[in-house]
């Protein structure tokens, strides 16, 4: 097989799928798609009046008293991200991956409901972000100068500020809650991400975190957008996250009305797809059997169909202790070159990680506005850091590692180690990533900024914007504008909370036997990284928002990282990686013995120390995995 076929593998899966190519094309399919969806899109049109209405009327114009405008004089900034080109990264973007993707399987129903719930998404988000802006009418940060263009402020008797600026910057000027920019990108690119990550099976346990890096591109994207409006001074921080959560939200909402949630088994094909499939079976009356060409796999559609054969199949259940796992039968000798071969793609995506991150380093930060009435959070002290910047790695990536390959010296198993030292890699880089993204495109100034900025104690302003006129060093300027997020903390928390991930499935945590000393051992890294991410409030160089985010975003990346390669610790195989449970299942297979009385259930013991299996449940609940022989207590 060659490197393009086995790209094509991984991003494809080994799927159960059927045959794709049966027929269901715009010419054979199209108008009676449409001919059903008809009402949908009246309403789509609809949407669209109500849309056009609401960017009409007038906004709420909210009262601004003087004493109010201390976050409202921002300059006035063109937009970094044109209002023009949000339909063209929101909708057409969108639409060419789905017609790529029709292009390659032929699948009308798949192209049809990808773009009815892409264009769902967007205008019922549309319509609740405007109606929103109406309703609200909060003032933007450049409000001062769209109400002030000449910088002479005038009020009523009230003190409500008289405006004499443009009717039309004044009416946009109160359009800042929420952002509308933010919430299209994620309700576009949010629902291509879900889209992507049920066509490319992201979440088939086989661990390539390459299809989770493919997902995570559309939402990085979509943060910048957002992060840009903040910049543009056209936003609130506040704006840009609930326009983030509005159509995040909505595009979900969206994609689960036309498609199976990602993880699922058919996750890569619409509900219509798999209804008109079993129409033409229940039809022609056709049903799956052994050839002599092989066996042809029947796809799970019908669980209780699934349910039934499972329960009256011999192979799934079997009599007696499944086989336990050869712990010296996997070492880096005999299986670690098959192992790296297969990941060979992640690790070089992994490298291409490592160049992206140095080259956010290296450029420039954005300079955010810093007026002189703003630097009463900006005057603490220069410090030193008291974890400094050599030690982080050590913390975030070789303990981890030293653990891990103790693991391995005791239990002699490469899947493991391969899969952890993997995970752990990409849980950092790509949490870094994400940190110095954001740390450039936002520039929030540290808490020691005024010495940064004027190292004799000398402030300088601009007279008319009052904006600082900094005379220190550029390194040290530079790097005064990287506060949010955390980099320290979002390493500790991406690496050590890895950790605890994999130790809570290593020393089974969550057994149900009430041993406290284990979770112990589990939050002990978690503590670690809490005490580093609070070293950076107390050398003054964070602010306590920087921290929080850091370590939220390191977190969430090592917890989905994590997931990719190994059950979840509560799990009864969490013990062992994915890829290692389906060689197991794959030997039980073709070695397991069958029941000597047909009607008698038994359930396969854990995959790992078979005698410690608990004897006080015996109910098995059956799961999606049943295609290959998995059950869970």
């Amino acid at each position: 097989m060659g490197w393009k076929d086995k790209i094509r593998t991984v991003f494809q899966g080994n799927t159960n799928e059927i045959e794709l190519r049966c027929g269901h094309t715009i010419k054979s399919h199209g108008s009676s798609v449409a001919r059903i969806h008809m009402h949908d899109w009246l309403i789509l049109l609809l949407l669209v009046v109500i849309e056009i209405v609401l960017y009409i009327v007038g906004p709420f114009y909210r009262f601004v008293g003087k004493d109010m405008l201390t976050d409202l004089k921002y300059p006035m900034k063109e937009n970094t991200v044109p209002v023009w080109s949000v339909p063209i990264y929101a909708v057409l973007l969108p639409i060419i991956i789905f017609v790529f993707i029709y292009l390659q399987r032929r699948d009308v129903y798949d192209l049809h409901h990808s773009i009815l719930g892409l264009l769902f998404a967007l205008l019922i988000t549309a319509v609740i972000t405007d109606a929103i802006k109406n309703a609200v009418g909060r003032p933007r940060p450049d409000f001062f100068w769209r109400c002030f263009p000449d910088g002479k402020d005038e009020y009523d008797k009230w003190g409500d500020v008289i405006c004499h600026g443009k009717e039309s910057d004044i009416k946009e000027g109160h359009k800042s809650f929420p952002s509308g920019h933010t919430s299209w990108s994620f309700a576009g690119l949010g629902f291509l991400s879900l889209y992507l990550a049920g066509k490319i099976k992201v979440f088939d346990r086989r661990g390539h975190i390459a299809k989770l890096c493919i997902v995570l591109l559309p939402l990085l994207m979509a943060s910048l957008v957002g992060v840009s409006r903040v910049d543009d001074y056209w936003h609130h921080w506040q704006d840009v996250f609930t326009g983030g959560l509005i159509g995040l939200f909505v595009a979900t909402f969206c994609y689960l009305q036309f498609f199976p949630a990602p993880y699922h088994t058919e996750g890569w094909g619409p509900y219509a797809y798999f209804r008109a499939v079993e129409e033409v079976r229940s039809s022609s009356r056709q049903h799956v059997h052994p050839t002599n060409g092989g066996l042809e796999v029947e796809r799970p559609e019908n669980k209780k169909k699934i349910l039934s054969n499972a329960f009256s199949s011999p192979d799934i259940f079997s009599v007696g202790k499944m086989p336990e796992i050869q712990l010296g039968a996997h070492t880096f000798r005999n299986q670690g070159v098959e192992v790296a071969r297969f990941h060979m793609h992640d690790w070089i995506i992994l490298f291409l990680l490592v160049v992206i991150d140095i080259g956010l380093n290296v450029i420039e930060p954005f300079h955010r506005f810093v007026g002189s009435d703003m630097m009463t959070d900006l005057k603490y002290p220069l410090k030193d850091n008291t974890i400094p910047f050599w030690a982080v790695p050590i913390v975030a990536i070789i303990l981890p590692l030293l653990v891990v390959l103790v693991f391995y010296f005791i239990r002699k198993d490469v899947y493991d180690v391969h899969q952890a030292i993997l995970g752990l890699l990409y849980s950092v880089l790509i949490t870094s990533v994400l940190t110095d993204a954001i740390k450039d495109a936002v520039g929030r100034p540290r808490p020691d900024f005024f010495w940064r900025c004027f190292p004799d104690g000398k402030g300088v302003f601009d007279t008319i914007t009052s904006n600082v006129k900094c005379t220190g060093l550029k390194s040290v300027i530079k790097e005064g504008h990287k506060s949010f997020p955390s980099g320290h903390s979002s390493w500790s928390f991406a690496g050590l909370g890895f950790l605890a991930w994999y130790l809570s499935g290593k020393i089974k945590a969550f057994d149900r036997r009430g041993h406290v000393a284990k979770l112990c051992l589990v939050f002990l890294p978690l503590l670690v990284a809490a005490l580093v991410a609070v070293s950076r409030v107390d050398d003054y160089w964070h602010h306590w928002q920087d921290v929080f985010a850091g370590g939220l975003l390191g977190l969430t990346v090592a917890s989905m990282v994590y997931l990719q390669f190994f059950p979840p610790p509560y799990d009864i195989d969490g013990r062992m990686p994915h890829v290692h449970l389906q060689r197991l299942a794959e030997q039980r297979n073709g070695t397991q013995s069958t029941s000597n009385n047909p009607g008698c259930l038994t359930i396969r013991q854990p995959e790992v120390d078979v005698s410690e299996h608990s004897t006080h449940e015996t109910r098995p609940i059956f799961d999606e995995d049943v295609e290959n022989g998995r059950w869970r207590h």
